[in-house]
């Protein structure tokens, strides 16, 4: 990549994962093995906070590329204050999920990641907007990098306590889940594919599923490539699967199918593709959008935004 600065930002929690750790220190001994200097950026309490720096940090006009240094939620953050700026993002994982990072990025070394920055290039990457009305009738936006999850087995991940996480890791949700599948309580779903505009779509019809589970894919961390293989964050397409097993017994068979990478040949497994398409739900449901709750809604559009940002992968 072209430095013009020999400047990188990197935005972190100073309280946070392993952004306490001196990681942050070690990631600046390897900038400045290469003549760039690391400008430390920390988030604070405010809501937004690590969009906000990252887009001051597009306005300085100052920097070569911004490190979001955290989990999921700051990576989304940091992207989201980089859009349409071109200034390029690369995330080095500190959260507990690392969704993104897992999808992006072996496990990452300091003087290794900053090696890739320094001769990667910026590949652009898709973002998907979830538009949703509460159960009061407020609208809500909110937008994710990897994917929006439903149904009690996606709550299992989204609403483990930050306590469970920082005491149990990844444990957390393997445990939370386990228990979501002996009563998964089945909503019925209906997915409408819609033009990018987001008009309908005259070669898809709505689609009603009652479902343990259902997945909106931009990306496909590893641990769930089988989920949606083929799985594209730069082709202008969401991927959509529901999870249609309804108890303990057909969860355990299509997990069967997961596991050995074949879900197709399960009958309770459905996928659709689309740039945009509206869900509907017989009760309201909780998004888990990138490993962290929404709100409740019954109605909800995903909509995908075209190479919103351009990122360094390794």
């Amino acid at each position: 990549m072209k430095l013009n600065h020999n400047r990188i930002a990197v935005i972190f929690n100073p309280m946070g994962g392993s952004a306490s750790s001196g990681m942050i220190d070690k990631l600046a001994a390897a900038c400045t093995a290469h003549g760039i200097e690391l400008v430390k950026v920390t988030t604070t309490a405010d809501f937004g906070s690590a969009k906000k720096l990252a887009g001051e940090a597009v306005q300085t006009g100052m920097y070569d590329a911004v490190i979001a240094c955290g989990g999921d939620g700051t990576a989304c953050q940091v992207a989201e204050g980089l859009m349409g700026s071109g200034i390029p993002l690369a995330v080095y994982p500190a959260g507990t999920g690392n969704l993104f990072a897992r999808a992006f990025y072996a496990s990452p070394v300091p003087t290794r990641f900053v090696d890739m920055i320094v001769h990667g290039q910026p590949q652009p990457l898709d973002m998907v907007r979830l538009t949703c009305t509460d159960t009061s009738g407020k609208e809500h936006q909110q937008l994710f990098l990897v994917a929006t999850g439903f149904g009690k087995i996606s709550d299992a991940i989204s609403f483990a306590s930050a306590r469970m996480k920082r005491i149990f890791g990844k444990f957390a949700y393997v445990a939370r889940v386990a228990v979501a599948c002996v009563r998964p309580s089945p909503v019925r779903y209906t997915v409408t594919p819609l033009a990018a505009d987001g008009s309908h779509s005259l070669h898809h019809k709505p689609m009603s599923y009652t479902a343990s589970a259902v997945f909106a894919f931009n990306a496909v961390p590893p641990s769930m490539l089988a989920m949606s293989r083929g799985c594209n964050a730069s082709d202008g397409l969401l991927d959509v699967v529901a999870i249609t097993a309804d108890g303990f017994g057909s969860l355990l068979q299509i997990f069967t199918r997961l596991a050995t990478g074949r879900p197709d040949l399960s009958t309770h497994y459905r996928r659709v593709r689309a740039a945009s398409l509206r869900i509907d739900t017989s009760v309201p449901v909780t998004p888990n959008i990138d490993g962290d709750p929404g709100v409740a809604t019954q109605s909800l559009l995903l909509t995908v935004l075209p190479q919103a940002v351009q990122i360094i992968v390794s």
